[in-house]
């Protein structure tokens, strides 16, 4: 699907305000490529659309992730857009202006859905988007849409957390970012008995339910003795890198020891060629069969990639519904739908020093 460009039309109808990244940039103090226009062309459907599965949403509210900044930064070449100026931002919440009326849409106007564009992250940070009604869900009736945009995230905390079991000691690492303050809780409601987690924010990650916090500036979690003494049974890194020391303080496979990656070892990997990417793949799968192999050696390392994020999302919101699940916010969340916010923004998910999710407020109505 590609993303609406820039027109000379002053026909209201048919344009909106939307951001547009006119070049691939990781300067994150002044991000001069991103910019606003009130001229984009605004998606539309027609009989001749490509999928009839297709819908159209006018966004309330745009999460944004470090895919998001991947793709802003150039790094990753199946991540390019077709073309410039592009339309950042993929996790959105908003509401159903149009559907096909031959296309039998599980959704209706007015319908207020969470969705994403597949895993190509554009369209989001615009007054109106193009979904496929395969990414989307209703929203629950007590979930806000800054909260729903967001809780793609959880999603993921949702999938890591599979491998956590009642009684296991857990180690967290990256416990205040979007996908860490998610795991917390879901490992808390999984029974962990003793949840540890690295990050600065020892308040947010107690609130969430953390016993302890590491403060990784301090203090290395992999020398800690307590640790050495009771090893963990899984730890969950969100960070990136941490294998090579976690033997230290996580039990080896034979004993139910798992190490569950959500990001490489590299979480900025270089991607910018064919062949760095195939290169990166066929890596890849080395390490969880060698330590599959070797359980007696190593603890069980796999990685967690999106699927089902369809009912995964049905699963999150419903426990943001039920107030059995809260979506972090940063301090700074909601984001202006502006230049300057929207900079600000991406530059705090791009420095990584956000403390929960990123998200712009598109529309208040």
């Amino acid at each position: 699907m590609e993303p609406s460009t820039t027109t000379t039309s002053n026909d209201e109808t048919s344009v909106m305000k939307a951001v547009l990244v006119h070049e691939f940039t990781s300067n994150y103090e002044t991000l001069d490529s991103i910019s606003m226009s009130s001229f984009v062309s605004r998606p539309n459907l027609s009989k001749n659309s490509k999928s009839k599965d297709n819908i159209i949403i006018r966004v309330l509210a745009c999460s944004l992730s470090p895919g998001d900044c991947m793709m802003l930064s150039g790094r990753a070449i199946f991540l390019h857009p077709p073309k410039f100026p592009y339309i950042p931002g993929m996790d959105v919440c908003g509401v159903v202006e149009e559907v096909l009326l031959d296309s039998g849409a599980e959704f209706k106007k007015g319908d207020i859905v969470v969705a994403n564009n597949g895993i190509f992250p554009v369209g989001g940070l615009a007054e109106y988007m193009c979904v496929q009604s395969s990414n989307a869900v209703r929203k629950p009736k007590n979930v806000s849409p800054i909260d729903a945009a967001a809780a793609a995230s959880a999603v993921t905390a949702l999938h890591a957390i599979h491998y956590v079991h009642a009684g296991d000691r857990v180690l967290i690492l990256g416990g205040s970012g979007g996908v860490g303050t998610a795991a917390i809780q879901l490992a808390k409601r999984a029974g962990a008995s003793f949840v540890a987690a690295t990050s600065t924010q020892k308040e947010l990650c107690t609130n969430l339910g953390a016993d302890v916090v590491i403060n990784y500036r301090e203090q290395d979690w992999w020398t800690i003795q307590d640790y050495q003494d009771v090893k963990f049974d899984k730890i969950i890194d969100t960070v990136g890198g941490g294998f090579a020391n976690s033997h230290n303080v996580l039990k080896m496979g034979e004993e139910g020891g798992y190490f569950v990656a959500v990001t490489g070892d590299d979480p900025k990997p270089d991607a910018s060629s064919w062949l760095k990417v195939i290169r990166f793949f066929a890596i890849l799968p080395i390490r969880p069969i060698y330590t599959w192999l070797f359980k007696g050696s190593y603890p069980t390392y796999v990685a967690v990639f999106p699927h089902d994020v369809k009912n995964g999302l049905r699963t999150v919101l419903g426990l943001v519904d039920e107030g059995k699940l809260k979506i972090q916010q940063d301090p700074s969340s909601p984001f202006h739908f502006g230049e300057d916010g929207v900079r600000q923004a991406f530059r705090t998910v791009g420095t990584s020093h956000a403390h929960g999710k990123c998200t712009v407020l598109v529309s208040e109505k």
